[in-house]
C-alpha cells in the first residue's frame, strides 16, 4: 500500500515540489503515510523532517482549482487577522494554486462529526457546539472578502430545473435521469426552488463556507474545527445551516429506516413513512440544539432565517436523491420517500421548521 500511494505522491511532483519548497520535507517513501477517501487527492502522514501533515491536491479544471485555492488563502488570512475569533481550522502551511495543493497542519486524535453520528456519539452538547462553530465562522469579516467566479454553487440551478445540458445527460445514469425528470416536471418544486434562489440573493452576506457538511467538522479532545473552505464566499447563512442540519436530518433517516433488519421482506410504504416519522423525531432535539448553539453565537435580526434554512435542508434531501441515483440503475423507495420529506420541506418552509426543531433560540 505505502508503495502505491508513494508512487501516486512521485507522480504528483507538484505536492513534493511544494512541500520541499516550503521546507517541511517529504511524504513519499514514509511509513505512515496513507490516502484518504474524498473526490480529491488526499494524503495524512508524517514528512522525513516529522512534520505531521494533510495534504490535499485538488481534482478539476486548472483554472477552478486555483480559484479554490485562493479561497482557502483568503480564509486562512481572515481567520488569522481576526484575533478576536474563538474558530478554530487547522493551519493552513503551504498553498500553490498553480498546482491545486493545499498543506495542512494535522489534527491530532480527531474524528469528523459524521464519524461521531455513526457511531452513536453524538450529544446535544455536540450539536451545540457545531451550531456555534457555525455562527463564529458567519461573524468573521464579510466586507473585503474576494468572490471567485468560478466556484460558484452549481446546485440548486434554475437552468437544470429547465433541461440538463447534453454532456450530463450523457453522463448520467438512468436513475438520475430519472431524477431529473421528476424535478423538471414538479411545477411546484420548481417554483419553491426559484424563490429560494431569490431570496437567497436578496440575504445580506455573510462569510460562507457553502459546501457545510458534516465531514467538514474535526472534533480533538471536545474542541471543533472547521475544514474546507475551497468553496469560501460571501453567501447566505441559510446555505450553510441549511446544508449541516440537512446531512444531520438525512442520516437520522436513513438509519430510522435501516435500523430494524429482522425482517427479510420490505417495509410496507406505510410502516417506512413511520420510521421516517421516528427518524425526524429523534434527530429533532439535536436539531434544536445546533440551532441554538447558533442563535446564541450569531444573534440575528433575520426573521425569515429559519424558513430558508428549512428550505435548504429540503433542498439538501434532494440532491442526496441525485447523489445516491449516480451509482443506482433506478429510484428506490426509500431515497423518494426521502425526497417526499424534502419536497415538503421546499414548500412549506415557514410550517416545516417547527417540524424540524429550528425553533427561537432560549432567551
Amino acid at each position: 500500500m505505502t508503495d502505491g500511494i508513494t508512487k501516486a505522491l512521485h507522480e504528483s511532483a507538484d505536492v513534493e515540489d511544494l512541500l520541499v519548497r516550503a521546507g517541511l520535507g517529504s511524504l513519499a517513501g514514509q511509513a505512515d503515510v496513507r490516502a484518504l477517501p474524498g473526490r480529491n487527492q488526499n494524503w495524512i502522514g508524517t514528512t522525513d523532517t516529522g512534520k505531521r501533515l494533510f495534504v490535499k491536491k485538488l481534482e478539476g479544471p486548472r483554472q477552478a482549482s486555483a480559484a479554490r485555492v485562493r479561497q482557502s488563502l483568503a480564509f486562512d488570512r481572515i481567520l488569522r487577522n481576526d484575533k478576536s475569533t474563538e474558530l478554530r481550522s487547522p493551519q493552513l502551511l503551504a498553498a500553490d494554486p498553480d498546482a491545486g495543493v493545499l498543506v495542512f497542519a494535522r489534527v491530532e486524535e480527531a474524528s469528523t462529526a459524521a464519524e461521531l453520528i455513526r457511531e452513536q456519539r453524538l450529544t446535544s452538547d455536540l450539536a451545540y457546539s457545531l451550531g456555534r462553530t457555525v455562527g463564529l465562522l458567519h461573524n468573521l469579516p464579510v466586507e473585503d472578502l474576494p468572490h471567485e467566479e468560478e466556484i460558484s454553487p452549481l446546485l440548486p440551478s434554475e437552468e437544470l430545473l429547465e433541461a440538463i445540458p447534453v454532456s450530463l445527460f450523457e453522463a448520467s445514469s438512468a436513475a438520475e435521469l430519472q431524477a431529473w425528470s421528476l424535478m423538471q416536471n414538479d411545477g411546484a418544486l420548481g417554483d419553491s426552488l426559484r424563490r429560494l434562489l431569490s431570496q437567497e440573493r436578496q440575504a445580506d452576506p455573510v462569510a460562507a463556507h457553502c459546501d457545510l457538511r458534516l465531514d467538514q467538522f474535526l472534533v480533538s479532545d471536545g474542541t471543533v474545527y472547521v475544514t474546507d473552505f475551497e468553496e469560501f464566499r460571501p453567501g447566505d447563512a441559510a446555505r450553510d445551516i441549511g446544508g449541516v442540519v440537512g446531512d444531520l436530518l438525512h442520516r437520522a433517516l436513513l438509519d430510522a429506516a435501516t435500523g430494524d433488519r429482522q425482517s427479510a421482506e420490505p417495509p410496507s410504504r406505510g410502516r417506512m413513512l413511520a420510521q421516517l416519522a421516528d427518524g425526524i423525531q429523534g434527530v429533532r432535539p439535536y436539531i434544536t440544539a445546533l440551532w441554538n448553539g447558533y442563535r446564541d453565537t450569531r444573534p440575528s435580526g433575520d426573521s425569515h432565517l429559519a424558513e430558508r434554512v428549512t428550505a435548504f435542508v429540503g433542498w439538501h434531501l434532494l440532491d442526496r436523491l441525485l447523489a445516491g441515483a449516480r451509482t443506482a440503475p433506478r429510484l428506490a423507495a426509500l431515497p423518494r420517500a426521502m425526497a417526499g420529506i424534502g419536497r415538503k420541506a421546499l414548500l412549506t418552509p415557514a410550517a416545516f421548521h417547527s417540524t424540524l426543531g429550528l425553533t427561537e433560540a432560549r432567551k
